[in-house]
């Protein structure tokens, strides 16, 4: 088998690996790189690669199970990532609070049906949480219509 650059490659020392990396790089449409960014690059501790890496799969689990329940109940799971974001727990939710997180689940399902595209938690979801959870939902409702004229 024919000797390559590879296998003198792993043989240099880090700042000359570093500089044969930035040639390298500007074989490539001339694209410059300073080799001391591949230097630091090739310095880094491997259990900060490691940590790094570990938070992407753990995001990327957290994303699955949360897409995976998302797709299971949308309205259920929407109810609880609102109360997540109000900082209100379904353990103590009161009457007022179990009516602010229904009537803003109800909002969040007519803006889903008229567009696809609906954001979870727009900050209307939060205004229509908080001042159904301050005045109630006649107050709001009376307030629409009011307004509505």
């Amino acid at each position: 088998m024919p000797r390559t650059y590879f296998d003198d490659f792993t043989k240099l020392t880090l700042p000359k690996m570093a500089q044969a990396i930035a040639d390298i790089t500007y074989g490539y449409k001339e694209t410059k790189v300073p080799a001391k960014h591949y230097k630091d690059a090739l310095s880094t501790d491997y259990a900060e690669m490691l940590e790094a890496n570990v938070s992407v799969k753990l995001v990327d689990t957290i994303y699955n199970m949360l897409a995976g329940l998302e797709k299971e109940s949308p309205r259920l799971f929407y109810q609880a990532l609102l109360l997540l974001d109000t900082g209100a727990k379904p353990s103590t939710l009161t009457a007022e609070q179990y009516q602010a997180m229904s009537v803003t689940a109800d909002q969040y399902e007519q803006i889903k049906a008229q567009n696809k595209k609906a954001h979870m938690l727009d900050p209307r979801a939060h205004d229509t949480f908080n001042d159904v959870l301050k005045n109630g939902v006649l107050y709001r409702m009376e307030n629409n219509t009011e307004q509505g004229k």
